[in-house]
């Protein structure tokens, strides 16, 4: 039998792949509505039973229409079955082969060039001039966008205690929000826009990633502030360590799908099989094979891997904690960093499953010992709404 935290894993990953209806739909499952429907069926046919002779009687031809629509139906299905096996195994060969090239996950599927992880080491290890992070920003055009949309926000400046302003060179929005602010606010921007939520699939799988994503990362920093860590702004860009393997997988696996999905068609029209390329043409993607991959990937190697080769000089701190979680380094003899990290994990899987009404409320208290959050702590994690971004500490 799995243990507690290794069923709250499987059940997190269920909930990412999930559908919106499921989960929304739990919140109001009493569980007798599956049991009121089997009492219909069984009183159906009782009465069906004691009023046989009502019923109508198939003719023989009729009969062997049905039964050969129905075996019609079965062979199709098979025949279905097959070819959707046969394409979630050539998507997923095709998506792990691609992401044993970390150079290449690094600049296509999370899209950090140079100037991104310039402009990360400026804001987090050092003390730039507003000067020269606005020429970094000029490099990332996204950011840089959406930094002068901020500005001119009223609902964002007033947290700040600041009036909006239109302006439109970069150095004056950095000048009006502040390196302060910009240290918990670029990574959140950064990163957010690496996880494509507009792809025509899953696109509730990217919103679903980036809530962890948010969660994880202002839970660490919540934690390292209670903690006087001295730079709780770390906080964003571990949550970003952790989530690499996901994040390049799921850009990945669009990716490949269509690719996948082409190679699929061109053979069949090759050979001219119509029904196998009507099959192909219509295919979408589905939660079993995302499911199986992010499986696949939930060992978070593959971030280790990615992490190290990004940050292993510029923030080794931070690649140190990720491989104790990695290794599942006892609790005892993990770094102060590595056991925020280990607590930050499991709170923020916990408010995903919370907030889906999937985690069972009799399970919590065991749940946070296991994290070794003190029930004070869980309290204030709960009350802080880390899901949604604090601009200011």
């Amino acid at each position: 039998m799995p243990s507690l935290m290794d069923a709250m894993d499987k059940l997190f990953l269920r909930f990412l792949v999930g559908k919106s209806k499921i989960y929304k739909e739990e919140e109001y499952n009493d569980g007798l509505s599956e049991a009121e429907l089997d009492d219909k069926a069984l009183n159906t046919e009782s009465a069906s039973s004691e009023n046989g002779w009502n019923q109508r009687i198939l003719l023989d031809v009729e009969k062997q229409r049905v039964m050969r629509e129905k075996a019609d139906k079965q062979l199709n299905d098979k025949r279905n079955a097959l070819l959707t096996r046969y394409f979630q195994q050539s998507l997923l060969k095709v998506i792990n082969h691609r992401l044993a090239n970390t150079d290449e996950v690094i600049l296509e599927q999370l899209q950090l060039r140079e100037t991104s992880l310039e402009l990360l080491k400026k804001l987090l290890a050092g003390e730039p001039r507003y000067s020269q992070l606005a020429l970094l920003l000029e490099d990332d055009i996204g950011t840089r966008n959406r930094l002068l949309s901020l500005v001119a926000s009223e609902d964002f400046m007033s947290v700040l205690g600041r009036s909006p302003r239109f302006v439109r060179d970069i150095q004056s929005a950095v000048g009006l929000i502040g390196t302060d602010v910009l240290r918990y606010l670029v990574p959140a921007i950064l990163f957010k826009y690496r996880i494509n939520a507009y792809s025509q699939h899953n696109s509730l799988f990217a919103k679903k990633l980036w809530r962890y994503e948010m969660t994880l990362g202002q839970t660490c920093t919540a934690l390292l502030k209670a903690d006087d860590y001295r730079r709780p702004y770390d906080g964003m860009l571990l949550s970003a360590m952790v989530n690499f393997a996901y994040v390049a997988s799921y850009q990945q696996y669009l990716s490949s799908f269509e690719i996948v999905r082409n190679t699929c068609l061109d053979q069949a029209r090759e050979k001219g099989e119509k029904r196998r390329h009507d099959f192909f043409y219509d295919i979408q993607t589905d939660a079993a094979s995302l499911q199986a991959l992010l499986v696949s990937q939930s060992s978070l190697q593959l971030s280790l891997t990615l992490s190290e080769k990004l940050f292993s000089k510029s923030f080794p701190h931070l690649v140190n904690a990720l491989k104790e979680e990695v290794e599942s380094t006892p609790f005892e003899v993990r770094s102060k960093l590595g056991q925020l990290l280990f607590k930050a994990v499991r709170f923020a899987k916990y408010d995903q499953l919370r907030a889906s009404r999937l985690f069972k409320p009799e399970l919590l208290e065991q749940y946070m010992q296991n994290s070794h959050i003190e029930p004070d702590v869980y309290k204030s994690l709960l009350r802080q709404e880390l899901f949604r971004f604090k601009p200011t500490w």
